[in-house]
């Protein structure tokens, strides 16, 4: 084998390498095999680059750009502002604040009332007096004392089976201690109203004869408004226990003399209407289980009795459902079941 053959194999072998192309653009020489005679290789031809290639032109784009952007459009006619029909809001430099929310107290209104909103709420300035210790909206939980004075038509009182029954009328003085624990509030803007108060109480009640009663119950109070004067719906039910008595002439005693006298327990109930918690319209009743069982001594045994009363009752503070109470109180000791 010759070499000049050994090379030709050489190159029919070998893998094709890709050569740079020429910058100039042209057709790409595509290498001849090595066993096929070489082409004559002629002189490239000298060509002097032109302007284009040696520096890009920067007038023709400009005109091209020009040439496509869009005529300006022209300035809209100026469009009337809508008319205000009903709501309409319409914020302008007369009434438009210096600081947000950028509206007035009248805007703010008329955008509730067109969602269906309450007004706003007007910020509360009211102060409570007397550090709750009489009944307020405002206040949370308070203790009160509470004084009452009423007329009461007794029942038929005595032994019925003896002429010694009696039916009267007379007075009843009564003097509680509150203690309101709310359970049921509601907020107005950043202000807290009691609704409603449920709370024990105890206390004593004094009638004519020198009859005297406890009670421990409870006591509520529904208020109606949010005023210092709002009315409000009072309530009370407790379990009543006699203490004591003044055993009469009249029935059955040898001298007016006070005495403590046991008894069942009865019942006693009440509802009234009252203005701010200062005084209060009461309507009630009490009822006294007999204790008349035969096992039980004739000298300690009791009957049935009870009352219906109608008076005024409130706070201590205020004064006159106190001077009431105890002018009830003066009235029923002194002109009792003895005086007749």
């Amino acid at each position: 084998m010759t070499i000049t053959a050994a090379i030709a194999l050489l190159a029919v072998m070998a893998p094709d390498v890709q050569r740079p192309r020429a910058l100039t653009e042209g057709p790409t020489e595509v290498p001849a095999p090595a066993d096929a005679p070489a082409p004559a290789v002629a002189e490239p031809a000298t060509t002097e680059p032109t302007a284009n290639t040696e520096e890009p032109a920067t007038t023709e784009p400009t005109a091209v750009a020009e040439e496509a952007a869009p005529p300006a459009e022209e300035a809209a006619p100026p469009i009337d502002a809508p008319k205000r029909t009903g709501e309409t809001f319409v914020v302008s430099a007369g009434n438009a604040q210096d600081k947000a929310p950028y509206y007035t107290a009248q805007d703010l209104d008329a955008l509730r009332k067109r969602h269906g909103l309450a007004p706003a709420p007007a910020p509360e300035t009211r102060k409570v007096r007397w550090h709750c210790l009489i009944g307020d909206p405002l206040c949370g939980f308070n203790v009160e004392v509470q004084a009452m004075g009423a007329f009461a038509a007794r029942l038929r009182q005595g032994d019925v089976r003896e002429k010694s029954a009696h039916k009267w009328s007379s007075g009843r003085a009564q003097y509680d201690v509150w203690f309101n624990i709310p359970v049921l509030v509601e907020t107005r803007g950043k202000t807290r109203y009691t609704r409603m108060t449920l709370g024990p109480k105890a206390g004593a009640i004094f009638s004519d004869t020198g009859d005297t009663w406890g009670n421990i119950g409870l006591v509520g109070r529904y208020w109606l408004g949010r005023g210092r004067f709002a009315p409000a719906i009072e309530f009370s039910s407790a379990m009543a226990f006699k203490l004591a008595r003044r055993s009469t002439k009249d029935l059955g005693g040898a001298e007016p003399k006070y005495e403590m006298q046991r008894g069942p327990v009865g019942v006693t109930g009440d509802i009234g209407l009252s203005i701010g918690g200062f005084a209060a319209l009461v309507v009630g009743g009490q009822y006294d289980s007999p204790l008349a069982r035969e096992d039980v001594p004739e000298s300690f045994r009791t009957q049935a009795a009870g009352m219906f009363f109608v008076g005024l009752r409130g706070n201590i503070l205020w004064g006159a459902p106190a001077a009431a109470a105890v002018l009830t109180h003066g009235m029923t000791q002194r002109y009792g079941r003895e005086a007749r």
